[in-house]
């Protein structure tokens, strides 16, 4: 390999400058950045197109505008809970049931919204019988406080309190 190297630099001998003898220098050109490209033939032959295609940066917070939907997750609870339970009265053989179909409407309604891409969501719903007497609701959880969020709403009529939750975290 040496050898080779040898009699490929006395064929082409390097150029030297007279008053010195010592290989002259040539400017160095600075190379182009390099992107990922892609090239793509036209029909008849004639142009190419130069597309560059960037690199995926991975994102370890959600930007402003892609933070957790509070508005439209609240939208979508109090029209699923209006929608289900307008003009029920309570029933304990059914509230199962009502409790399961608001839960699934909702995460179907916020899974199905572009905003949440990044976003894996919790729904939880408590239905109870309203006799007058108050009541308190606590949840607790363990997240990042700068891009995971909670949104709660409540629907009463005169024989059905309802509580809907919604547990938002962002995929990292």
């Amino acid at each position: 390999m040496a050898e080779e190297q040898l009699k490929a630099d006395a064929a082409n001998p390097a150029p030297t400058s007279a008053a010195t003898n010592e290989p002259a220098k040539t400017p160095m050109k600075p190379n182009p950045p390099t992107l990922l490209s892609a090239s793509a033939a036209a029909d008849d032959g004639e142009q190419q197109t130069e597309k560059a295609v960037q690199a995926a940066a991975y994102s370890m917070r959600p930007a402003f505008g892609e933070m957790f939907p509070l508005p439209i997750v609240k939208s979508i609870m109090n029209s699923v809970m209006a929608e289900k339970l307008k003009d029920k009265t309570y029933d304990k053989d059914v509230a199962k049931t009502w409790t399961l179909e608001i839960a699934d409407e909702v995460n179907q309604k916020i899974a199905s919204n572009p905003k949440v891409r990044r976003y894996k969501h919790v729904v939880q719903v408590m239905l109870g019988q309203e006799l007058g007497a108050g009541g308190f609701y606590n949840s607790r959880c363990c997240w990042d406080c700068d891009c995971d969020t909670s949104v709660s709403e409540v629907f009463t009529n005169t024989s059905i309190f309802c509580v809907c939750t919604v547990f938002g975290t962002y995929q990292y």
